[in-house]
């Protein structure tokens, strides 16, 4: 199908995300960071930005929505509200780990591995181990997180690292050889990536399986696992 209104939403980092496009031509990309949580707000902005281009829900064919790793409370809000948007409506959703549109931004980088990896609080890290091959990045290990001294040791080489957590690995990497470290930049989803990673998944699956990507229990998990 050509001319889809598409939709695309990430709420897993630290700020939430939204863009507007036709197919892969982007009409509109919002990032906000704001006092009020998401789940009270992300409605009226997405109603917002459809009517400032004379668009509303049902008029939508597609949307991209990231499954994390990254703060759970957002990726639960940011799921939660593209399965409610779609509901009785006829709009196909495609689920994309935050990684992995992370990772897409060096898929051109023939014969890397690629290393991102997003600040996960207490210490650690979220991560996967990427290769990028014809344009391509392919996952070499499950999502995960670590201490970064515990994390680095999956890194595969030559290796470009980058994200918000690059910096709590950095100290570990300094006298590592083949291993380009990129302090600046990275740590956001893009729009245009967003959509790029989440048209593929779209035209490969017909079946969405919109599961949470968390990395690790959440502090309830364990708290419950302790009584």
């Amino acid at each position: 199908m050509e001319n889809r209104l598409i939709l695309g939403i990430d709420n897993s980092l630290d700020e939430l995300v939204l863009v507007l496009s036709i197919d892969e031509k982007i009409i509109e990309e919002r990032h906000i960071k704001s006092k009020r949580n998401t789940s009270e707000i992300i409605g009226g902005l997405v109603k917002d930005m459809l009517g400032f281009h004379d668009y509303s829900v049902g008029d939508l064919n597609l949307i991209i929505v990231t499954l994390g790793p990254g703060t759970f409370t957002g990726i639960r809000v940011g799921l939660s509200f593209c399965k409610g948007l779609v509901c009785g409506k006829d709009i196909r959703i495609a689920g994309v780990p935050t990684l992995d549109v992370l990772g897409a931004y060096f898929s051109s980088f023939e014969g890397y591995y690629l290393f991102p990896v997003i600040d996960a609080k207490k210490g650690e890290v979220f991560y996967s181990v990427y290769y990028a091959q014809n344009g391509e990045i392919l996952r070499k290990i499950d999502y995960a997180s670590k201490k970064p001294e515990e994390a680095i040791k999956d890194i595969l080489k030559p290796c470009i690292c980058f994200g918000s957590g690059v910096e709590l690995c950095i100290p570990y990497l300094l006298r590592e050889k083949d291993i380009i470290l990129i302090r600046e930049g990275f740590k956001k989803i893009s729009g245009e990536q967003l959509l790029k990673v989440g048209l593929k998944k779209a035209s490969r699956e017909e079946e969405q399986n919109l599961v949470p990507v968390y990395g690790r229990k959440s502090d309830a998990e364990i708290k419950f696992k302790g009584l």
